[in-house]
């Protein structure tokens, strides 16, 4: 049998009620990294006498990641975040409920003051090694180089090494501990040069009177024992 027109049934004059759909609470996750205080700081809770309980449940899940940050924190950063999370707090607790939808932006911009921090921690002890490699180079060229500079000099650029505190500092120490190396090798090779030169021609003045002399010529060893004796007389007579 066909169905006619009339014979459907007629929508009642009751409009069925709508569900009202609710916007999704953000999730909130710990930040991947991130390491568990081991005496995490307070992070207060929102006052309110009609606090929803979802805020507070808001409350405790972010609670904790919120605390592990600030200890991953120190000085200004740390003094900036616990700014953000009182202004935070204050929000909800003047009956703005819908902040707590933010926890998860105020969680993020923690954790980029942690990562901010961990570079700029990373940074600073990549250049202190730096300044300590190039400390330790120049304290072996000044322990290399003190037999040859005088106390003075080498006390003096002691310290001068230890209150150096950037890497170009140390190394202008450095060049002045190499140069007065160089100076003082110089000084030794020209004293050097002389007692060659002095010893030679002690040589030169001894050799032809040993040659003119009757018998059997000497040889080297006998000039070297004579002149070692020249040169004792000479300074026995100074």
């Amino acid at each position: 049998m066909i169905s006619t027109p009339t014979d459907r049934r007629r929508p009642s004059g009751r409009a069925k009620p709508r569900t009202e759909v609710q916007p999704s609470f953000p999730t909130i996750t710990r930040p991947v990294g991130l390491q568990r205080a081991a005496t995490p700081p307070a992070v207060a809770e929102p006052q309110h006498h009609h606090l929803p309980a979802w805020v507070r449940r808001a409350y405790g899940q972010a609670r904790p990641i919120l605390s592990d940050q600030l200890a991953a924190l120190s000085g200004e950063s740390r003094e900036q975040f616990e700014r953000s999370i009182d202004d935070f707090t204050a929000r909800i607790s003047e009956g703005k409920f819908s902040q707590a939808f933010n926890y998860s932006q105020l969680i993020a911009h923690g954790q980029e003051l942690v990562e901010q921090e961990r570079r700029e921690n990373a940074e600073a002890a990549r250049a202190q090694r730096v300044v300590e490699t190039a400390r330790r180079h120049a304290s072996d060229a000044l322990r290399d180089a003190s037999t040859r500079l005088s106390t003075d000099a080498a006390a003096r650029l002691s310290k001068a090494l230890k209150s150096a505190s950037d890497v170009d500092s140390i190394k202008e120490v450095e060049t002045e501990v190499r140069q007065a190396v160089d100076a003082a090798r110089g000084v030794e090779e020209r004293r050097r040069e002389r007692e060659i030169s002095r010893t030679r021609s002690r040589i030169q003045k001894t050799t032809p009177r040993a040659a003119s002399s009757p018998g059997q010529p000497e040889d080297w060893q006998d000039v070297l024992r004579r002149l070692q004796s020249q040169m004792a007389a000479e300074e026995s007579g100074s």
